[in-house]
């Protein structure tokens, strides 16, 4: 009979303990209960539901929503239902993000069901991250939504796919500060001059149909610029961005760049090499053209590809007053990766920096990802940096 009361009364012990829990979340404000919720992807949010009767329906005021095809879903077709089953549910109430990321093959409807949801509950930030497309992805018809809350939108796609808000009728989201896009089919050449608010535009490995014609980037108030592809030639990109501080280039092709940037700071070019070698004096040509451009850059970047192609033709030192001048060696710039091809371009250096600095006198040299531990831009074997004069 004693062993059976103390195990009763601890039985009693546990069920106070548990109710105590409960009513410390229950006690909570609902400010912190919703920024609990908001940090938690949207399956644990909703399972948070069963913890006390004022929690059972709070996920759906969450202003944050995080849906991902990783936490503990099986099957895909499980995590589309419960994308679509928490949408339908949730409180007609301001939405300030949504992220979405699902594996595998996602169908263009689900994809429409979760943006044009996000659009008409005023997101701020829209985030989705997806394999691929079923179906052909350039056939979408989404609707037409104007978004006045919009400020930041990213779409990374491992496939090419299709995005119809991104045509000529993209002045609708106005206030747009931050686009990345991934893997996204790009058919208007001009279609940044639309977001009048763009200062952080990010494109890699994008699909942009240019045949033959000039890539346009007129954003007025852009401030960072970002454009890496692997498989694709663009041949001229023209730039109306009058504020530009970053600029960043990368991928197997050299542009011919046509620009004013007046308040250029940092460059990035991080040209692999991968061309074909009648092709190589285009590239070279391209590269000068870019260097007059960036006459009022402080730091530069170049990879071991453009180090190579620079000491293929005669040319004049450029005019610019560098502060910083990096070398960077690491492989994912490199088309051709032998240890011949490092040992000779590090053969290439002393010259290449005594040409890159000759207005710089006061500039600094640092090689990224030295092959050597000992290099011609090094004092010692602990510093890869030293003053150019």
């Amino acid at each position: 009979m004693a062993v059976h009361e103390e195990e009763e009364e601890e039985e009693e012990e546990e069920e106070e303990e548990e109710e105590t829990k409960v009513d410390r979340l229950s006690d909570m404000p609902e400010s912190l209960q919703l920024r609990i919720l908001s940090c938690l992807d949207a399956s644990h949010a909703v399972g948070t539901s069963v913890l006390s009767k004022s929690w059972g329906s709070l996920w759906t005021c969450v202003p944050i929503l995080n849906f991902s095809s990783c936490e503990g879903f099986k099957h895909l077709h499980v995590f589309d239902d419960f994308v679509v089953n928490a949408l339908s549910r949730r409180a007609p109430v301001k939405l300030d993000r949504l992220t979405f990321k699902r594996d595998g093959k996602c169908s263009a409807k689900l994809l429409q069901t979760v943006f044009d949801y996000a659009f008409l509950h005023g997101v701020r930030e829209l985030e989705a991250h997806i394999e691929q497309t079923i179906g052909d992805h350039e056939s979408w018809t989404w609707p037409i939504w104007s978004s006045d809350s919009l400020t930041s939108f990213k779409l990374r796609c491992n496939y090419v796919v299709g995005c119809p808000y991104l045509e000529p009728r993209s002045g609708s989201f106005k206030n747009l500060t931050t686009l990345h896009l991934q893997g996204v089919i790009i058919k208007d050449l001009d279609m940044f001059s639309g977001f009048q608010a763009l200062d952080k535009l990010r494109l890699l490995h994008c699909f942009v149909k240019t045949n033959g014609k000039a890539l346009h980037v007129h954003a007025q108030q852009l401030s960072e610029f970002t454009f890496f592809f692997r498989n694709q030639n663009v041949n001229c990109c023209e730039m109306m961005t009058p504020k530009l501080r970053y600029f960043e280039w990368g991928g197997n092709s050299l542009p011919r760049l046509k620009a004013h940037l007046p308040v250029l700071d940092t460059v990035v070019i991080a040209y692999n090499g991968h061309c074909l070698k009648e092709r190589e004096k285009i590239m070279f040509d391209n590269l000068l053209m870019m260097f007059n451009t960036f006459y009022a850059a402080k730091s530069l970047t170049v990879s071991a590809s453009t180090i190579h192609l620079l000491t293929l033709f005669p040319c004049s030192p450029p005019l610019w007053d560098l502060k910083c001048l990096k070398l960077d060696f690491s492989p994912r710039h490199m088309y051709i990766q032998s240890r011949l091809f490092l040992s000779e371009t590090l053969k290439l250096v002393p010259g290449v920096k005594a040409y890159m600095l000759h207005k710089s006198h006061d500039a600094k040299c640092t090689i990224i990802n030295d092959p050597n531990t000992e290099s011609p831009c090094s004092n010692s074997q602990k510093s890869t940096t030293q003053s150019h004069g």
